[in-house]
């Protein structure tokens, strides 16, 4: 299958500024399903480009401006690429990970302690949620029932919701409210998989969605907008993706563009204005996945 993405965010202020160097995490993580074709950036305005990859293995745009100021600031990115068929459910365990719960070895231990850690801001024991408004209990059970339960849990309890503010809700104030977007629920998913002992990472990409003929929607997505997942590692089957948004593993209509252990270092996005004065600012986004 052939996907093409055509990707632009746009910021405006109010009077000309300055900018830091801004990191991008829009190139698609390749893969054995995954292959870049082609892929170009076009910034306005314009600036120094290099490439580096990051402390998650992600692939990072750099961009610096030097002293240039501007009222507009635009990122515009167009890129295609091979994906191959995937079935999410086409994985063997390992014997000692079958069953929940289960210890990974000293070599696993070492290289995910950064998604085994819950977050500092996290207090809130969300066990206690899982347990007494989902129902799911934690005795010996089957490690993928288990994680499917909790992934579709968070689905049907939660209200999905665009939210295009920067940031993303802590798993207690999304317990609170009811409701969040793709990255909130992705959050609440990591917050209690980590509680577990299981390692967890937060997937900022693309979700392509493939048309049917009475136009009606096969995804929770936020129109325009990149989407939000989980990936947990699994001793035999490596890292496999959920995504509680919708309920789901993720397959080949989930294309990763970066990984990380917090939901902010995965920002599609990453770096400030500089002005010595208050400025207005607003910012749009136009994101369009096709099959081709």
């Amino acid at each position: 299958m052939r996907i093409s993405v055509d990707h632009m965010t746009q910021y405006q202020y109010s009077e000309p500024v300055g900018f830091t160097e801004h990191q991008l995490h829009l190139w698609p993580r390749e893969s054995h399903a995954i292959h870049v074709r082609s892929f170009a950036l076009h910034c306005e305005p314009e600036g120094q480009i290099r490439w580096v990859r990051d402390c998650f293995n992600n692939v990072v745009t750099v961009v610096s401006f030097g002293t240039i100021q501007s009222s507009l600031l635009s990122f515009h990115c167009e890129m295609a690429f091979d994906v191959a068929q995937e079935n999410p459910f086409d994985f063997i365990l390992e014997a000692r990970a079958a069953e929940f719960p289960f210890v990974y070895d000293q070599r696993e231990t070492n290289a995910l302690r950064p998604f085994l850690e819950p977050h500092e801001a996290e207090r809130r024991d969300v066990l206690d949620w899982v347990r007494d408004d989902l129902g799911i209990t934690f005795q010996r059970r089957d490690t993928i029932p288990l994680l499917t339960e909790l992934n579709l849990g968070i689905h049907r309890s939660i209200d999905y919701e665009r939210r295009d503010e920067e940031g993303t809700q802590t798993a207690t104030q999304t317990l609170e409210r009811g409701a969040g977007s793709c990255r909130d629920l992705a959050e609440l998913f990591i917050a209690v998989s980590r509680q577990l002992g299981l390692a967890a990472r937060f997937v900022s990409g693309y979700l392509y969605e493939p048309p049917r003929p009475d136009g009606s929607v096969a995804f929770n997505r936020a129109a325009g907008s990149m989407h939000a997942w989980v990936e947990i590692y699994l001793p035999g089957a490596g890292w496999r993706g959920f995504d509680p948004t919708n309920g789901i593993l993720t397959d080949q209509h989930f294309l990763p563009a970066a990984v990380a252990s917090r939901p902010e270092w995965a920002s599609p996005v990453q770096g400030r204005y500089l002005s010595p004065s208050e400025v207005a600012s607003s910012m749009h986004v136009e994101l369009a996945v096709r099959g081709e």
